[in-house]
This record gives C-alpha cells, sequence and structure tokens, in this order.
C-alpha cells in the first residue's frame, strides 16, 4: 500500500510539475491571444468593426485597452472577458448583434486623452468645441460620456465624432439662433468676404450691424428628434419597462449615463446644414404665392426662370441659397414684406441708393416698354397666335408685373430689352416704322458700375449738402461714374471735394485754347466717339498724339462751357484743308497709293 501510495504520488508530481507550467502557459497564450485585435477580426460579425478600426488613428491601441477600463479589477475582467469570447466563439454561443460600452477611464488614462478636459476651446471642421462643459457639466439636465459624441454609428469609421448626437443636444424644442440653439455657441463670425455664387458678402457686417444669423440662414435645421413609442420594442419586450415612456430624466440617465445606447436607436435624426436652392424656396411664402397650377412668377423671376425667348439667369442670391424671410423681414399687417431697409439691414445704409435706383430703373423702362406694347398694339392687328413678337412681348411684361422685377433685376432688364426688340421686329414685319431707340433713359456709356448701379441716371442724390441730379452729368455732360467716384478698389467712394465741382461750373473768361488735353480729362473721358453721324472722330487717337483740346474747342464765350461745349457753333468748320494739316490731304505718294489715314474712310462715314 505504502509502495502504490509513492508511485501514485510521483505521477502527480509529475503531473503538476509538467501540467500546472502546461497550462500556465496555455492560459498566458489564450490571454495574449484573445487580447490581440487581430482575434477580434477572426469573428465574421466583427469584421466591419475591426475593420473600421485597423484604417482609424487609434489602430495602434488594442482593442482590450478601450473595451476594458484601466485597473487591477479591470485587467483580471480584462482575462476573463478574453477566455469568455474564446469559449463563446468556439462553443457558437456568441451574439450576432455585439453590444460593448467604453468607458470614460479608459478614455482619459495617462498617455491617451488624460489633457482633452483642460485644452479648452479649439476649432473641429470650422466649430468651436469645448470638453470640459460637456464632460464636467450637465448639460440640459444630462451627464453626458466620451462616447456619447464619439460612437461607432458613422459608418466607416471607428469612434468618430457623431455629429447627430449634437444636433440632438443643441436644437431639440429651442428655438433658433437661442439658448443651445446660439449660432455662436459653434460658429465665429467669419472676418472676411465670402463670395458664393458670383454673390459677395463681408461677414464683419453681421457684427457691425448686430444681424440676426436667421434673416439669411432660415430653414438650415430640420426635424423635431422626436422618440416615437414603438422604438421601444427593438431592445424591450417588457410591459413593466415600456411604462417608462415619457420619463426622459430616468430614461436618459439609463441609457446615456449609465449605460451607452445611442441617441438616432430612440430619436429621428435632426439635421443642420445649409439647405439647397429650392428647399430655400420651400418655405410658408409658398402657401399664398403660389397658383393653382403649382407655378409661382416671384419664384420663377428669383430662379431666372418663365421669361419667353431668354436665357435662364438666376438671381444672385438664389444661387447662394438666400431665402425669402431674408428680405421679407418687415411685417406688414398679416404678411411680412420687404423694403429698402431689408437690403439694408445686411449690405449698410449706403445701399439704399442702390434698392432706389433699381426700384426707378425697373420701373421707368416698364413703363416705357408698356407704352411701346400698348402703342404697337393698337396700331397692329392682334397677335396671331402665343408665338408671335407681340404676344411674347405682353407675356414676358406680365411676368415681370407679378413676379415684381426687384426680384432678379439683371434678368428683368434682360427680359425688358428682349420685349423692346420684339416691339421692334412686330413693327418691322408689318412695315410700320420701328421706334426711334429704347424707350428709358440709358447712360451714353458702357461702364462696369451700371451692371448694378442702373437706374442711377435719373436719380439724384445729396452731395456736400446740395441736392445732386444725376441726369444732366451722366446724360448731357456724359461724364462717367469715375470723374466723381472712386473706382472698384474702392468702390464708388467720392474722391471729389465741393471745390472741385467748380471745374465745370464755373464761369469762363475767354477762350478755351489754352486749356490742355489733362484738363479737360479730369472730367471727361477720352472716348468720347464720333462727332456726328457722317464724321468718324476719334478723340482717344488725337489726345494720345498730343494735341489738346483748345486747337478744335475754340472761340468759347463766357457762358458755363458744359451747356454748349457739344453743340455746332463751339466747334470750328472742320474744313478739308484743316483735317490735311495733319492727314496730308489726298495727296497720292509717287507710287500713286494713298496713306492709310488719309483715305477718305479714315473720317467719312459710308452713308
Amino acid at each position: 500500500m505504502d509502495g502504490r501510495f509513492i508511485r501514485w504520488a510521483k505521477r502527480a508530481l509529475v503531473a503538476l510539475l509538467v501540467g500546472i507550467p502546461a497550462g500556465a502557459a496555455f492560459t498566458y497564450l489564450t490571454f495574449e491571444v484573445s487580447s490581440q485585435p487581430r482575434f477580434c477580426g477572426s469573428c465574421h460579425i466583427m469584421t466591419p468593426y475591426y475593420e473600421s478600426w485597423r484604417t482609424s488613428k487609434h489602430n495602434q491601441i488594442a482593442c482590450v485597452e478601450c473595451h476594458i477600463p484601466p485597473g487591477i479589477t479591470s485587467e483580471l475582467r480584462k482575462k476573463y472577458e478574453a477566455l469568455s469570447m474564446v469559449a463563446r466563439y468556439f462553443t457558437g454561443t456568441y451574439s450576432t448583434n455585439p453590444w460593448t460600452e467604453v468607458d470614460d477611464r479608459s478614455c482619459l488614462r495617462t498617455g491617451c486623452h488624460v489633457k482633452r478636459i483642460l485644452l479648452g476651446r479649439e476649432v473641429y471642421n470650422g466649430v468651436l468645441f469645448d470638453h470640459q462643459p460637456h464632460l464636467t457639466e450637465m448639460r440640459r439636465q444630462k451627464q453626458l460620456r466620451c462616447t456619447s459624441c464619439h460612437s461607432q454609428i458613422v459608418q466607416g469609421s471607428h469612434i468618430a465624432v457623431t455629429a447627430t448626437t449634437c444636433f440632438l443636444c443643441h436644437f431639440k424644442d429651442v428655438p433658433l439662433n437661442t439658448g443651445t440653439a446660439r449660432c455662436t455657441l459653434c460658429h465665429t463670425i467669419p472676418e472676411k468676404t465670402i463670395t458664393t455664387a458670383g454673390l459677395s458678402f463681408d461677414h464683419a457686417d453681421v457684427k457691425r450691424f448686430g444681424m440676426d444669423c436667421m434673416a439669411c440662414h432660415e430653414g438650415v435645421v430640420k426635424g423635431e428628434g422626436e422618440v416615437p413609442r414603438e422604438r421601444c420594442f427593438t431592445c424591450h419586450n417588457d410591459t413593466a419597462r415600456l411604462q417608462h415612456y415619457g420619463e426622459t430624466e430616468f430614461l436618459h440617465r439609463m441609457h446615456v449615463t449609465e449605460h451607452k445606447v445611442e441617441c438616432l436607436n430612440c430619436h429621428i435624426e435632426i439635421t443642420h446644414k445649409i439647405p439647397s436652392r429650392e428647399a430655400a424656396l420651400s418655405t410658408e411664402c409658398r402657401s399664398c404665392h403660389s397658383s393653382a397650377a403649382g407655378h409661382s412668377a416671384v419664384r420663377d423671376l428669383y430662379r431666372g426662370l418663365g421669361a419667353k425667348g431668354v436665357e435662364p439667369q438666376p438671381a444672385a442670391m438664389y444661387l447662394a441659397g438666400v431665402r425669402c424671410e431674408a428680405c421679407h423681414n418687415r411685417p406688414e399687417g398679416e404678411h411680412q414684406g420687404a423694403s429698402e431697409v431689408s437690403c439694408m439691414v445686411c449690405h449698410g445704409p449706403k445701399y439704399r441708393t442702390i434698392y432706389r435706383s433699381w426700384q426707378q430703373g425697373l420701373q421707368e423702362r416698364m413703363d416705357g416698354v408698356r407704352r411701346e406694347v400698348e402703342a404697337t398694339t393698337a396700331r397692329l392687328a392682334p397677335p396671331a397666335d402665343g408665338t408671335s413678337p407681340l404676344r411674347l412681348a405682353q407675356d414676358n411684361l406680365t411676368l415681370l408685373a407679378q413676379g415684381h422685377a426687384i426680384h432678379n433685376p439683371p434678368y428683368a432688364l434682360t427680359i425688358l430689352r428682349r420685349a423692346h426688340d420684339d416691339v421692334v421686329d412686330a413693327l418691322t414685319a408689318a412695315g410700320e416704322p420701328p421706334p426711334a431707340g429704347v424707350p428709358w433713359t440709358e447712360a451714353p456709356y458702357q461702364i462696369v458700375c451700371l451692371k448694378c448701379h442702373f437706374g442711377i441716371e435719373g436719380l439724384t442724390a445729396t452731395a456736400f449738402g446740395k441736392e445732386f441730379p444725376h441726369r444732366p452729368h451722366v446724360m448731357q455732360a456724359r461724364l462717367r461714374c469715375t470723374v466723381c467716384h472712386g473706382d472698384l478698389t474702392d468702390h464708388g467712394t467720392l474722391k471729389l471735394q465741393a471745390a472741385d465741382c467748380g471745374l465745370c461750373h464755373q464761369k469762363t473768361t475767354g477762350p478755351m485754347a489754352d486749356v490742355s488735353a489733362e484738363q479737360c480729362l479730369r472730367c471727361h473721358t477720352a472716348d468720347i466717339g464720333q462727332v456726328s453721324e457722317k464724321v468718324n472722330f476719334p478723340h482717344e487717337k488725337h489726345i494720345a498724339a498730343g494735341l489738346d483740346c483748345g486747337g478744335c474747342h475754340a472761340g468759347v464765350t463766357d457762358k458755363p462751357h458744359q451747356a454748349f461745349a457739344h453743340s455746332p457753333e463751339a466747334l470750328p468748320k472742320l474744313s478739308h484743308e484743316l483735317c490735311g494739316t495733319c492727314h496730308g490731304g489726298d495727296a497720292p505718294a509717287a507710287d500713286g497709293t494713298v496713306p492709310d489715314d488719309a483715305k477718305c474712310e479714315t473720317c467719312h462715314v459710308s452713308f
């Protein structure tokens, strides 16, 4: 018996000496293997999570380092969880819907994001964010976790910022630009000019004029973030638990603070983005400003559509996504009106002049074309069909009247020009004499300023405390905008002093033969054009040749010269001999040719 015991004891000792190290080695090997990310990815249900980790910024951190919090007890739990996963994997008892939580201690441990709370505000994708109040203070009576904002629901990303969570917290049940939905909580006011679709806007004016962001950015938030009761059934089938529906504080403490449940598992998504151009027009205004057929002249004009025979030309503000409410912000009875003040709210007080010139210029043009159409209609037979020029002109005028031309001034100008041309075509086809020129006041020259400041020709402004009528200066004296105002670099700044007006308005005392071209060009431009319909006289070439204006504009009396400088009596009789002084007359060269500048057609217009 003693012998058998000794043999058994020896065998047991050998087994222990071999088994314990082998078991320890196997256990250690199992711990190590199961702690590797590649082991996590070996299970097919974990493949998408493993791939998103492998391409993320955390791909040098093992999965267990984040999914198991630091500490001795957590380390033991880590090994237990690893062995449990191995067992579930080999026994096939694992869940096809993996669930895990990441403790804040894992994120804020030494060597990771321990300083994140102390860093203060930072800019992320153009948005200001401060971790400290979000992690250390109650946000809307809720204690947030790191994974409240950094989650796995962003497809293809691992622990990425989930913007929809931010939108739910900031916008649910809060009016825009108030409380947690204040724009400046996340966005800084751009200190620069931003150009979108050709429309430039200096956002520094927002601060200077105290503008409300919602004047232009209405409609940037969509959705209410409600929680349908039926969503509870996706996780719970316990009637007792469903009785807590509606207990907001309890539900958020259980789902957000104590456990990590994605917000969108319960809430319907809230979106926050600049709406598309068409979405920007989908406002309450449509309830009144749409016809039974679903069309609206206002919307069509704003979008640059609807005119017959005219290419589409969307308004710059439409291209920039500006909504109706941005301008229609003045209460007028039961609706929101728009006026020059609406423009000044965003563009400053100087924009009042542009608005008034638009209104006056468009109205003058519309009245002129309407008179043309009415007179032509009275002279000719009624249009045979809807494609006749006169009918097209009538339809385009109707579009402008119903859509209000001010909603798209450049497009309206093109339409009015086309309507005038259609009237000319209708009269010409009928053998009737067409009108001489356009039926509105138009500057006698082209300059880039008039692309925006059209209509200024007939507008009276104030300069140096006195009324300043543009009409005589633009139409009669042909003074260009840049004579009095700065160019585009100064954008219209008045560069003259009150005394400078005397250059034109003072009386002269004798002939102007000694007046140089440089003095005249302080107000006039060199491209004045031809002297008459029969003589082509290029002023710029003669001035460039060094000739003074007094050489031709002699004999000026003591009357203000601008009143008659372009009248026939202010000019000498331009005889053939006078021109021949420079051009050499018609004398042919020895070979019988005539110099180019001496040919008849150089100066004389064919007629």
